[in-house]
């Protein structure tokens, strides 16, 4: 297959090396012309092992022409906040041209939310291309250890489950093994909103609040995940899944993951710019915590966790007392549904 990635950071690296490993042609666009440099005078990738080589032909660009063209797949791997603008930028190739009659497959391998719109991000792409089927890839999904050929497990889903089981196969290997799934919202909505929990994980790493408060923190943090997708008609099964509680766990734990580091250096005392600073890459969690709070508010759901970190965050507010809030809360049964 021919296959292009719009987007050339870890996470679309780490995909694109994969497929690449399985005889596809890639081409890779990339809009930061810093990296594109980078990769492709080293022919090394940034955060990732850095025994990894960057195949000679598989192609980093900023051309348009050169990657949109009679492809099979296209993988979208970038930024949530600056989706809308990349799609804006390649709209004018409209992926008119066919490969065996059939028009591309868009995969989705973001995780995070719109800030003005509230959006996911397929409901993005169908703005842009209503006409082609769109499939979400999620799961516990670190580039470093899978570039590094550790074993893993990702989920795929779409609302076509045809579309759905060509993405498992092309990406599916001895080492990753990658599961199917219909839920399309709540599996974006559990890749998102994981992050903002991972943020607060973080911060009890900082505060060194111990294993049993982080423990609560991700399992109450969870509950407010599935209380987010179920307002919005995700199956709450979901979040008991691979983009639920598995992306949840790793993205909660892992040495690398931006969003709990992040969280980390928040809770060791530094504010949210001064951290943000010390990232090369983004800290996707960051602008989906201020969504997720809006979103709760918009449906009026109970959301203690994500309003005290979006407090912490945007704010500035004493940590001592959040977490204090946060323990003084008036006391209640934990299963919403428990007679």
């Amino acid at each position: 297959m021919k296959i292009t990635f719009v987007g050339a950071g870890r996470w679309a690296m780490t995909l694109a090396l994969i497929l690449h490993q399985k005889k596809n042609t890639i081409a890779m666009w990339e809009y930061a012309p810093e990296r594109i440099e980078h990769i492709n005078r080293t022919r090394k990738m940034p955060e990732l092992p850095d025994s990894i080589e960057v195949p000679s032909d598989l192609i980093v660009t900023d051309e348009l022409e050169q990657v949109f063209d009679n492809i099979d797949m296209i993988f979208f791997a970038v930024p949530s906040q600056v989706l809308r603008n990349v799609l804006i930028t390649i709209s004018p190739f409209r992926f008119a041209n066919i490969t065996n009659g059939k028009l591309p497959l868009i995969v989705s391998a973001m995780k995070g939310l719109e800030n003005n719109t509230n959006k996911r991000m397929t409901q993005i792409l169908k703005e842009f291309y209503p006409h082609l089927k769109i499939v979400v890839l999620s799961g516990p999904g670190i580039p470093y250890e899978i570039a590094a050929g550790k074993p893993a497990s990702l989920v795929v889903a779409s609302n076509d489950t045809n579309a759905a089981k060509l993405v498992q196969d092309a990406l599916s290997t001895d080492l990753l093994r990658v599961y199917l799934q219909s839920d399309v919202i709540g599996t974006e909505f559990g890749g998102a909103l994981k992050n903002v929990i991972a943020i607060a994980a973080g911060i009890c790493d900082g505060l060194q609040l111990g294993d049993n408060a982080k423990a609560a923190l991700i399992t109450r943090g969870l509950i407010e995940m599935s209380r987010i997708g179920i307002a919005f008609n995700a199956n709450p099964m979901t979040f008991a899944g691979l983009s639920g509680i598995g992306d949840l766990m790793v993205t909660a734990y892992s040495q690398y993951s931006r969003n709990r580091l992040f969280g980390e250096k928040v809770g060791q005392g530094l504010s949210s710019d001064e951290a943000l600073a010390l990232f090369n890459g983004v800290v996707e969690g960051f602008a989906t915590t201020m969504t997720a709070k809006k979103l709760g508010a918009k449906m009026r759901l109970e959301l203690p966790i994500i309003e005290e970190i979006a407090d912490i965050l945007y704010n500035h507010t004493d940590l001592t007392k959040s977490v204090k809030k946060l323990m003084q809360r008036p006391l209640k049964k934990e299963m919403i549904h428990e007679a």
